[in-house]
């Protein structure tokens, strides 16, 4: 964690302890419970920073591939394999929020996309992503369908 909140964290520990110690017990609770929130938000901020996330999908009418960034980090040395119509293709840098579209020869039915790419720190990501211009994705499905979730009759 850096230094400065650090230095405040420790002080506002202190003077909860303090408010504790002279009858104010629950202001000096909830004081040191606050802070202790604001430590743990600080320490998975420190965690998660640097990370692009980079991710495929296929354009409305078939016929490109469109590569995004949605991750809080420029992702460096992207190369896109896809795998049964044997196109591959390298993205310099793709920066935060950012697309990068490739036109396919022919529309494309079922793909596979293999993807690896660097974060400014060096750090080697790679992971597949399965395309399919039959398949909508919807951003509303649970991860976890329960209670007969859009049930087709």
């Amino acid at each position: 964690m850096v230094r400065v909140p650090a230095v405040i964290l420790g002080a506002g520990v202190v003077i909860g302890g303090v408010l504790i110690l002279a009858q104010h017990l629950f202001i000096g609770a909830f004081l040191i419970i606050v802070l202790g929130t604001l430590a743990m938000c600080l320490y998975i901020m420190e965690e998660t920073k640097d990370l692009p996330e980079v991710s495929c999908y296929l354009s409305d009418n078939a016929k490109s591939v469109i590569v995004t960034n949605g991750g809080n980090a420029p992702a460096k040395e992207v190369h896109v394999a896809l795998v049964p119509m044997n196109v591959e293709f390298d993205i310099p840098e793709l920066g935060i929020d950012e697309n990068y579209t490739h036109p396919l020869s022919s529309m494309a039915t079922e793909l596979k996309a293999a993807i690896s790419y660097v974060n400014s720190s060096g750090q080697k990501h790679s992971k597949t992503v399965r395309l399919s211009a039959l398949d909508e994705a919807d951003p509303l499905k649970p991860m976890f369908p329960m209670f007969s979730w859009k049930k087709e009759e």
